[in-house]
């Protein structure tokens, strides 16, 4: 299999500097995916323009034997890579996490789709990042 027609071209990453709004659906399911997906996106808001990234997603909950109880483990862990966006100014620009996020209010967005039934567990985040920035075009996929 090539992996080579998934990789970035110097066009994507070009355009991907340049970008001020990304948007995400439905990435927050397992650790691994989740510190992948923060991976990339600490590499992309980094360079280049600010950027804001709105993401969608839906609590997924689980049986955890450790637990005893139905959690939402992967939710839990996506919350450790953020910190609060109003307390972005009171945190060291090298302090961890290197993301800030708010989640929006999302009974004040209009609903379209009406044989979906939108949940509690429907979330629509706000996130900056808010680490170092770097100068150097080193994206790759």
């Amino acid at each position: 299999m090539s992996f080579a027609r998934y990789s970035w071209t110097s066009r994507d990453i070009e355009d991907a500097e340049n970008a001020s709004l990304l948007l995400a659906a439905d990435v927050i399911y397992s650790d691994d995916l989740t510190d992948a997906f923060f991976c990339i996106l600490e590499r992309l808001m980094s360079r280049g323009s600010t950027k804001v990234l709105y993401m969608a997603l839906e609590k997924r909950y689980n049986f955890s034997f450790s637990d005893l109880d139905v959690v939402a483990n992967g939710y839990s862990h996506f919350l450790s890579y953020l910190r609060d966006e109003d307390a972005i100014e009171s945190f060291e620009s090298a302090s961890k996490p290197n993301f800030a996020g708010k989640r929006m209010d999302i009974s004040r967005i209009p609903q379209y789709v009406k044989e979906y039934e939108r949940t509690h567990d429907v979330e629509i985040w706000h996130i900056k990042y808010c680490g170092p920035k770097h100068e150097t075009s080193v994206i790759s996929g």
